[in-house]
């Protein structure tokens, strides 16, 4: 029933593979193994999970292996689980699970949320958010289907979800930038900390939603998604057409206005 992808990278003493493999056997909810390696990549382990008739794809691990299992499990009938190892606190949020402990609960009890995932023209998805790398402020064009926006940006967030924002429909991303020098003041003091910016601090962000988007900057720039570059501009970014079935917590934070 559980096919188990673990990432051993991110585990910090051996001795917790063993823990998270006994664990998982005392609630019942024991399985297969695998390993990404040099051999077989997370890609391929989820082909091989899923020719083998499991119903359920377990990601042990950040949000890198997360986002691999979620572009390939998205519109598949298959369940995508999470137990977190070192990753983002957006993650967590999301599956409702701030420890692998409490994670492994969430799996025995099974309860499911239909969401939609980001993803980038070349294949690439994202559970939460998608981040422009940007060394230095650079010269930023996002192309909406109805709009079009221009600034000079410090940073640039696409958000899937992010728990200090909520969603105004399941397909629509949310695109946070702050701008180095706005025409127009833009000041969102309820998402101040998406940066990591104290309230008191003066700050220009502006919050822009749409189901898609090109992102331009005037030479190529990487997209970076749970520590991982997945895409690099120019790029479209969009929902998914599918829905994911993702195995989720009572203390999940996903929200969405209907």
């Amino acid at each position: 029933m559980y096919y188990y992808i673990f990432d051993i990278k991110k585990c910090k003493k051996r001795s917790l593979v063993t823990d998270i493999k006994n664990y998982l056997s005392t609630l019942g909810i024991s399985g297969e193994f695998a390993y990404p390696s040099a051999a077989y990549t997370t890609e391929e382990l989820v082909d091989l999970g899923l020719s083998k008739k499991y119903n359920t794809i377990v990601g042990i691990g950040g949000d890198e292996i997360a986002n691999k299992i979620a572009a390939k499990l998205c519109g598949n009938s298959a369940a995508l689980g999470l137990i977190p190892l070192e990753a983002s606190s957006d993650l967590e949020d999301l599956i409702g699970a701030k420890s692998w402990k409490e994670a492994a609960e969430n799996l025995r009890f099974r309860k499911i949320n239909e969401i939609k995932i980001g993803k980038t023209a070349n294949g690439s998805a994202f559970l939460t958010s998608l981040a422009l790398d940007l060394k230095m402020p650079t010269e930023v064009t996002v192309e909406f289907k109805d709009f079009l926006v221009q600034a000079k940006a410090s940073s640039l967030t696409i958000s899937n979800f992010n728990p200090s924002i909520e969603k105004i429909g399941p397909d629509y991303l949310d695109l946070v930038l702050e701008s180095v020098d706005p025409r127009e003041p833009a000041l969102l003091s309820k998402i101040s900390n998406f940066f990591g910016t104290k309230k008191s601090e003066k700050i220009n962000l502006s919050l822009f939603r749409g189901r898609s988007l090109r992102l331009f900057t005037n030479s190529q720039v990487p997209l970076v998604a749970g520590g991982e570059t997945i895409a690099k501009t120019p790029q479209l970014i969009e929902t998914s057409d599918d829905n994911l079935r993702l195995i989720v917590g009572k203390k999940s934070l996903y929200k969405c206005q209907e």
